[in-house]
């Protein structure tokens, strides 16, 4: 009985994970932030390649977690790379002090708010994290 129990919960894990990893993932701006992202220069952003936007005012960016499955679902579709290859990269950057403009991490709704409060900021989340709220413009929707 004990083996069926631990098949059940092994079966029941995988589909939970597959049902989170299945939720789009949004690249969100503030609605007043009128400038269009290609997922080129969404890419440059979150590579430190692309620190100002056309205006010159700087990039406030905003990544989630390394463990969480929406920055995992954007490292693999955005970036080219894990998650975890992408936090190692940052890491790098920092300590051979080369970064220019770093994420700041925040959880979901964090990056939200912030978003919401800063016209310069962009950050990605879970579609559902969006749902009914006002001052945010979805850039990018990644299946």
């Amino acid at each position: 009985m004990k083996f069926y129990g631990k098949i059940l919960f092994i079966l029941v894990s995988i589909f939970w994970f597959s049902l989170s990893f299945a939720e789009s993932v949004v690249v969100i701006t503030n609605e007043k932030n009128m400038q269009s992202l290609s997922i080129e220069d969404i890419k440059g952003i979150y590579t430190d390649n692309l620190i100002q936007w056309d205006n010159g005012a700087s990039i406030k960016v905003y990544d989630l977690p390394v463990k969480r499955e929406a920055r995992e679902k954007f490292s693999q579709k955005v970036l080219g790379t894990s998650a975890r290859a992408a936090a190692k990269a940052w890491a790098n950057r920092k300590i051979t002090n080369t970064a220019k403009n770093p994420p700041k991490t925040k959880k979901q709704k964090l990056v939200v708010a912030a978003v919401k409060k800063n016209k310069y900021a962009i950050g990605y989340v879970n579609e559902s994290a969006i749902k009914g709220k006002s001052g945010i413009k979805v850039i990018l929707k990644i299946d």
